[in-house]
């Protein structure tokens, strides 16, 4: 079956958008949890470590170290100010038999 016009314009447009892609399938190209632009590696562009799972190691140095326009920002600065802690955690509320709230 012949292609519509606007058929034909599509599939040239996705070839030419294609080759400006930074992810191309070349292996060494292809985006993953190890790839540069993914892993926290100092710049502000990777969040993740490349290890499955790994939440609490990632994350730019913006993310850790706060932006420099905005004092008090970022995890180190968010977390000394936090007032719930190890030695005060937070809890989910119990409720009694009288619809009255209290900590477990």
């Amino acid at each position: 079956m012949a292609k519509s016009r606007i058929e034909e314009l599509a599939e040239q447009y996705r070839k030419d958008n294609l080759i400006k892609n930074t992810y191309q399938k070349d292996e060494s190209k292809q985006y993953n949890g190890t790839h540069p632009n993914a892993t926290s590696d100092g710049d502000s562009k990777g969040k993740g470590t490349g290890r499955f799972l790994d939440t609490y190691n990632g994350g730019s140095d913006v993310d850790i170290n706060g932006n420099p326009s905005d004092p008090g920002s970022g995890r180190i600065k968010n977390i000394a100010k936090n007032q719930y802690n190890s030695d005060n955690p937070y809890t989910t509320p119990d409720v009694e038999g009288n619809d009255q709230f209290t900590v477990k």
